[in-house]
């Protein structure tokens, strides 16, 4: 009966645990399914497998499209649960998780076999009593024997049968001092000690399922790395050490998350070892060598100099010792080929920790990574959906913005037009050209569009090379800027090297042009603007120089990524695209762009072209 309700417990548990899936995994998966992101979706669907008993979880979303991680367990071990995914009232498809009873099977048999030895032994035992039972010089020593076997249970396993044999009823020995009712007690103790260690390496086991239950739990509650690993920490001291530190390695600075000690009046001497002797690259300590080298460190026993090797100071070394160190296990978090952290779990007991413990640190320590890799990956998907939303906004602007004096200046011609009001040639002529400047600006930001989304794709730039002349090329591009020019106010000053002429691709270099002049103008102030263009060592040199508001050193740094900006889009508008799509121009003619600025003093954009003698490969 025991058996039967232990058995149901587990499969209750295990019911539940597919049902916390739905809190905790559906909306994240939800999120990546709505974000069509098939890598973060893929990933955390491995996360969900690796959850005990649970062997496969699959998608199947309302478009037809199927992904699954892990295999199918037999129907008959089979428990499934299905979670539908929702964005808002929208239905995306479903979770399908399926776990498998085969290991609670495995444990009821392994429980069966026990109960079964037991008896067996208790059974064997009782028919010796009977077959000695006419044997009067051995009659106390069997029931000895079998009321040591009736009352072997799992509590009384430690202690093993003893006969007190003495007197002159004591048989000669048989074989180097040893008769029959020796050869039975051996056995007895022998399966006693048998029966002991797989008792405890079962009852290791599962307080280790147990262990790694709870963190699952705990991994699962939350995607704030700042609230879980912390619990993670504190989850760790007293089942497997004395105290515990978890670091992560954040943008290539290692920072402490998590740290917890076994005496509370101790816990604070972390915090002044966090403060006072962070982690660092270069530090001995093991958890530095963790995070360089990926591998597990494990030292049962430290001896003083030991310590002291690994500590900076003397006084990192004393507090070190007050907080209690004989042994030490550090593991890595690894995920995708790439270390996370790690955790350092210490004790003040030497030989504390071996090859179990190991186990199960690492054990703890990979599920640890995934959850720290998904909580990154719904955190860059968060991102990333606020940035296209952004983008998108900002796009919808930016297209509009050339299409409503065009829609009006057509309107207007239509109305007299329609009204039959003379209009004079010039106007009409005003007009017009008014307008293809505008159905030009707005054909600008289309090919830019076009070109990121190429460039996304992993689609090169295409290049028509033709034998340019660039100083000829600006003079071009200013005629056509003229309107704007004369708009912004800015005097454009021209330094132009005669016959400066390569081998590149002459709208792609308008294209260059354009955004640094457009660039120049918008951020000029109506200042004085340099445009430069001379020759230096087999290249010809581009300098765009404006007098305006200039930007500060961290705006510069990712000035040319794709949606850079040097000022606020609230302020200035723009899709954050033109310089991205001006460096990876340049660089696919082979060559570079730079930028120097400083706040109120402008800014200086160079160009270095190579010159070609013959035609490149286009792209």
């Amino acid at each position: 009966m025991q058996l039967a309700a232990d058995y149901r417990g587990e499969v209750r548990a295990l019911e539940d645990r597919l049902e916390q899936l739905r809190s905790s995994y559906a909306q994240s998966v939800a999120q990546s399914l709505w974000s069509l992101d098939e890598a973060p979706l893929r990933i955390q669907l491995e996360g969900i497998t690796t959850l005990p008993d649970i062997v496969q979880a699959e998608v199947d979303s309302a478009l037809g499209t199927r992904y699954v991680a892990g295999a199918a367990p037999p129907p008959e071990v089979a428990l499934v649960r299905s979670i539908p995914l929702r964005h808002g009232p929208l239905f995306l498809g479903t979770l399908r998780v399926s776990a498998t009873l085969a290991h609670l099977h495995a444990r009821v048999r392994a429980r069966v076999l026990v109960i079964l030895a037991t008896q067996a032994a208790q059974t064997f035992l009782i028919a010796l009593f009977v077959l000695f039972v006419v044997q009067r010089m051995v009659t106390q020593h069997l029931a000895t024997m079998a009321a040591y076997t009736r009352g072997l249970d799992p509590s009384h396993l430690d202690a093993p049968l003893v006969l007190h044999r003495k007197g002159p009823h004591r048989r000669a020995p048989a074989r180097a001092g040893r008769d029959e009712l020796d050869e039975v007690s051996s056995a007895i103790n022998g399966m006693r000690e048998s029966l002991r260690q797989e008792l405890e390496e079962r009852q290791r086991s599962e307080a280790s399922n147990a262990f790694l239950a709870e963190a699952g739990e705990v991994l699962l509650a939350s995607l704030d790395l700042e609230q879980v690993l912390p619990r993670v920490a504190a989850l760790c001291v007293g089942s497997l050490a004395d105290w515990c530190a978890i670091d992560l390695v954040e943008d290539g600075e290692v920072r402490r998350v998590g740290g917890a000690h076994r005496d509370a009046a101790k816990r604070p001497l972390l915090g002044e070892l966090q403060r006072r002797f962070p982690p660092g690259p270069g530090s001995a300590a093991p958890s530095a060598r963790v995070l360089r080298d990926g591998e597990p460190v494990l030292e049962s026993h430290l001896s003083e100099d030991r310590v002291r090797a690994m500590c900076s100071s003397d006084e990192h070394f004393q507090l070190i010792r007050t907080l209690g160190v004989q042994s030490v296990l550090a593991v890595p978090l690894l995920a995708r080929g790439q270390v996370l952290g790690a955790i350092s779990l210490v004790s003040a007991t030497p030989e504390h920790f071996g090859p179990a413990e190991l186990a199960l640190a690492r054990e703890l320590a990979r599920r640890a990574a995934i959850a720290i890799d998904n909580a990154r990956l719904y955190r860059h998907a968060e991102q990333a959906i606020r940035l296209r939303e952004v983008f998108l906004s900002v796009a919808a602007h930016e297209l509009r913005t050339p299409l409503l004096p065009l829609q009006l200046r057509l309107q207007s011609l239509l109305r007299r037009g329609r009204s039959g009001a003379p209009v004079e040639p010039s106007r009409l002529l005003a007009e017009v050209a008014a307008a293809e400047r505008q159905t030009r600006q707005l054909g600008q930001l289309v090919d830019q569009l076009l070109d990121v989304s190429d460039l996304s794709a992993g689609h090169p730039l295409e290049l028509r090379r033709q034998q340019v002349d660039l100083g000829a090329l600006v003079v071009r591009v200013l005629e056509a800027m003229r309107p704007q020019v004369e708009a912004s106010g800015s005097e454009v000053r021209r330094e132009l090297l005669p016959a400066a002429e390569g081998w590149w691709d002459a709208r792609r270099l308008e294209q260059v042009l354009a955004s640094l002049l457009h660039n120049a103008l918008k951020f000029g102030q109506g200042r004085p603007i340099d445009v430069r263009v001379t020759q230096r060592e087999g290249t010809v040199v581009l300098v765009v120089r404006d007098n305006g508001i200039g930007m500060p050193e961290e705006e510069r740094l990712r000035l040319f990524e794709r949606f850079g900006r040097g000022v606020p889009v609230r302020h200035y508008g723009g899709l954050g695209l033109g310089l991205y799509l001006v460096r990876r121009l340049v660089e696919a003619h082979g060559g570079t762009i730079s930028v120097e600025s400083r706040p109120g003093e402008g800014s200086t954009f160079t160009v270095v072209l190579p010159v070609e003698e013959t035609p490149g490969a286009a792209g």
